[in-house]
């Protein structure tokens, strides 16, 4: 099955309309000749031209087109797109009465005479002056299609403008149809303007992942993802290159991997690089060679004069150069084709066009691209020496960090560790993508460059060893606060990214000791320093930080409304590019969609950051794993979590991602699994190792990025030894009081439902109903739902037994929420008694009044006692 489709994509029948059932030799596929065309005109009323055996039908891209009622339907794509065949598939489906006219113009020179020749000719006209041709084509007084395929494939203006004039003036009863590797130069913008142009480009043509399986599925039964991925990978989509790749498979024994690139290269010579002068083949396979390039690059690579002229002709041709922003001008040849014409041109060759890629690059500042090309051409003392130039906060942009470690590995030892920014540079790449060994060993490297030849200088090596050591110290859990706030005093104005990055560590070693007000601070002051170097990127990272505060503090909304809003930000800035802060964001937005119950939503953004993650190499990855997981264990699929958790451990051991990192955040993930088992002495077993950690006065710190893991470490070993039967109500009482007084709401939720499990299993309804109502009440207005649905997998019976209490009580969530004595102290705030005249009044400690008023507070979702009072009256509670 899969040799004829192949004639679809990689050659077109002689006659128009003929059923093509054998795919013709390469060797005679589209000539070359400069003679114009003998084009056969299909003009039969009754039947379209034929559809070749095995035809696919794509109904996403036909069924755009025949649904649309524009003049102009126009498909512009390279070589083996698969246009002349969508052109059939629509013609055979044209409604009932259409009259159709096909001309198979070949892609050959055609000059305005023998366009309006072919047209005379096809109306069954008797004159083929300008003026016959238009008069008829305004008096149509019926349905007709005309379909132009395979316009010429170089341009010329003066038939394009009568393609405009044929165009402009059609009866509107006339539809036009244009099939062509190039877009014709007419007035396309003014139709587009008037909603009479429907276009179609090499983007829509691609084949999908979905029709990539499909097919593979037809010819070979269900195929392995990792061959669609693959095939995609090397493809993106384009028929020819998919096609060409698995002719000559056995039908019966699926692809395990796409073939080599003979079939391609040639299929390529024959049909692109044969109809090119030798200057445009020439000019092409260079480029092919370039990541990217404007104007200007090609000026400087393919010669002053002629460079700009090679590449406005190779765009005209359509010859799969992509435009990458059209603003500013930047293309690049398809990857799909790029490899393949760029091993046309000699290597001595290739590493001359670098090195002038390298000093156009360096000119104009783009670090990044210069140092890829100086080391294409083999100069690693010159990568070496722009390296230097490469800022600490781009680590964080894209795929650079990923980048900086690849060049870490190309560049020879001597080099890396010539020059304290070198060191500096890469031990910050190292400490950020997890590896914290190697970020030792390089650091350490700096003791070489002391002492410094001035004081001044000695003091910014010496905070730069600090601020390393410091991060360092922190993400190992041992945090050396003093030396980290003593970098900051020294660090020079140029390492304002270091400065940053301490910062974010100072701001989370605050919030895992309840101070939020000091973390504020810290967040502050570090916002003003980002903003001050208009940094985007670490601002972002800031903006991340702050998320996870709001969502701790437990308002969700906000942070999911922040989230979003960064997301958004940086996904415009990118362009599509992954992106690690990009990444982290989805997870984050996962992770609050996830405990606002949104789990469909959820997952889409674990699968899509993780995507991300990996994609740039970034250890946070591991967070997509273990909230996927999170999610397959929330709908009973505890096999798949498991694997997901496994999958995680296995990422991380595989880039030596340091184990302090992520050791025990994927234990706890086991210990919640376990324990949903039944498996609940074994969970205990593993956390109560795992919490002697963090406890004693050498007690280690939580890993970046997961501020609350201590307290969900001791929330797991309370549930795990409430499921082994013991009374853990002191434990539950204890840990909501540290919760509610360091406003960490979204914990306290958890752990008053957990309080509420505890009461009940010793069969204390009053305290266990209480503290379920508190929890309910709470966790339905902050809108944390997976705390209530996580209790009711744990307990449905409790839970079940709570809403009916609800329902029984007939009360507002909000009046179930306070408690009598709480309304009672309430009450007194909103009249203005101070707290001594409340103890007095109620004959209670002035302590008792002070916790009171902190849990009415949380409870309200407020800070001070004025917004108290306004959210009470809003509620209804106080008048």
């Amino acid at each position: 099955m899969g040799r004829p489709f192949l004639c679809q994509i990689v050659g077109k029948s002689n006659t128009v309309g003929a059923s093509i059932r054998t795919m013709p030799p390469l060797s005679h596929c589209k000539p070359t000749s400069n003679a114009m065309p003998t084009a056969t005109i299909y003009t039969d009323p009754c039947r379209a031209p034929a559809l070749p055996t095995g035809f696919l039908p794509r109904p996403r891209l036909s069924q755009a087109l025949l649904h649309s009622s524009c003049r102009l339907r126009l498909i512009c794509a390279p070589a083996g797109s698969g246009k002349s065949v969508l052109l059939r598939e629509c013609a055979q489906a044209r409604p009932e009465g259409t009259r159709l006219h096909w001309l198979d113009l070949k892609g050959l020179r055609l000059d305005e005479d023998s366009l309006l020749s072919l047209l005379a000719k096809a109306l069954g006209l008797v004159g083929n002056d300008v003026g016959s041709v238009l008069a008829c084509l305004a008096q149509q007084d019926g349905p007709l299609w005309i379909m132009l395929d395979d316009l010429p494939q170089l341009g010329d203006e003066r038939l394009d403008r009568l393609l405009d004039l044929l165009l402009h003036a059609s009866s509107a009863n006339v539809r036009w149809w244009l099939a062509s590797r190039r877009r014709p130069a007419c007035k396309l913008e003014r139709l587009l303007l008037e909603g009479e142009l429907f276009e179609l480009g090499a983007d829509d043509l691609a084949m999908t992942a979905a029709e990539l399986r499909d097919l593979l599925g037809s010819l070979y039964g269900e195929a392995p993802p990792a061959t669609v991925q693959a095939l995609m990978a090397q493809t993106d989509g384009w028929f020819a290159g998919i096609r060409l790749r698995l002719h000559g498979r056995d039908p019966g024994q699926p692809p395990e991997a796409a073939q080599g690139n003979a079939l391609v290269r040639r299929y390529l010579e024959q049909e692109v690089l044969a109809e090119l002068s030798d200057d445009l083949r020439q000019a092409l396979c260079k480029l092919s060679c370039l990541q990217d390039f404007d104007a200007s690059l090609c000026e400087h690579v393919l010669g002053v004069g002629e460079g700009q002229l090679l590449l406005q002709q190779l765009l005209e041709a359509g010859v799969f150069i992509e435009t990458l922003d059209s603003d500013q001008g930047l293309h690049r040849v398809r990857p799909a084709v790029g490899s393949i014409l760029a091993a046309e041109v000699a290597q001595n060759l290739k590493r001359a066009l670098f090195r002038h890629a390298c000093q156009w690059a360096a000119g104009r500042e783009q670090i990044r691209q210069a140092i890829d090309y100086a080391l294409l051409a083999d100069q690693a003392e010159i990568a070496a020496s722009l390296l230097q130039h490469f800022n600490r906060d781009r680590l964080l942009h894209g795929s650079q960090m990923a980048r900086v470690l690849r060049w870490r590995n190309l560049l020879p030892v001597e080099l890396i560790s010539s020059t304290p920014r070198l060191l500096i540079l890469n031990s910050w790449a190292l400490l950020i993508s997890g590896r914290l060994d190697e970020a030792e060993i390089c650091a350490a490297q700096l003791q070489r460059f002391l002492p410094q030849p001035t004081a001044q200088r000695q003091r910014e090596l010496l905070a730069q060893c600090q601020a390393l050591s410091g991060k360092l110290e922190y993400h190992r859990g041992r945090v050396d606060t003093p030396h980290m706030r003593e970098a900051l005093e020294n660090l020079p104005e140029s390492a304002w990214a270091q400065h940053v990055i301490v910062l974010t560590a100072l701001i989370e070693v605050e919030i895992v000791d309840g101070r939020l007000e000091t973390a504020q601070q810290f967040h502050r002051d570090a916002i003003r320093v980002a903003r001050r170097h208009g940094s985007r990127v670490l601002e972002a990272l800031l903006l991340l930080q702050q998320v996870q505060l709001l969502e701790m503090r437990g308002e969700l909304k906000a942070a999911l409304r922040l989230a979003e809003q960064l997301h958004h930000e940086l996904n415009a800035a990118g362009r599509g590019e992954a992106n690690p802060l990009s990444g982290r964001t989805r997870l984050r937005l996962g992770a609050l969609l996830t405990r606002l119950g949104q789990y469909a939503a959820a997952r889409g953004h674990f699968e899509a950051g993780l995507q991300e993650c990996l994609d740039c190499e970034d250890p946070a990855a591991s967070w997509g794993y273990i909230g996927l997981a999170e999610l397959d264990a929330m709908q009973q699929s505890l096999s798949q979590a498991h694997l997901r958790l496994a999958d995680a451990e296995r990422l991380l051991q595989f880039r030596n991602i340091t184990e302090p990192l992520y050791q025990n955040l994927l234990l706890l993930g086991y210990a919640r699994l376990w324990i949903q088992e039944g498996h609940a002495s074994r969970a205990r077993a593993a956390l109560e190792a795992c919490l002697l950690q963090y406890s004693g006065p050498a007690r280690k710190r939580p890993p970046y990025g997961n501020p609350e893991l201590v307290q969900h470490l001791q929330l797991a070993l309370a549930h795990a030894r409430l499921a082994s039967g013991e009374d853990v109500s002191a434990i539950f009482e204890g840990m909501l009081k540290a919760a509610l007084q360091q406003e960490r709401r979204a914990l306290a939720v958890e752990l008053w439902f957990g309080l509420a499990e505890a009461h009940y299993a010793k069969g204390q309804q009053l305290s266990a109903r209480r503290a379920l109502l508190d929890a309910m009440s709470l966790s339905r207005q902050i809108g944390m739902v997976s705390a209530e649905y996580a209790c009711s997998l744990r307990n449905p019976g409790l839970v079940r037994w709570g809403k009916e209490s609800l329902r029984a009580d007939d009360q507002q969530p909000a009046a179930v929420l306070l408690s009598p004595r709480e309304l009672s102290v309430l009450k007194m705030i909103a009249q203005g008694l101070s707290n001594q005249d409340i103890a007095e009044q109620l004959f209670i400690s002035l302590h008792t009044v002070k916790s009171h008023a902190q849990k009415i507070n949380v409870k309200l979702g407020v800070a001070r006692r004025t917004q108290a009072i306004v959210r009470a009256k809003e509620l209804g509670l106080v008048r």
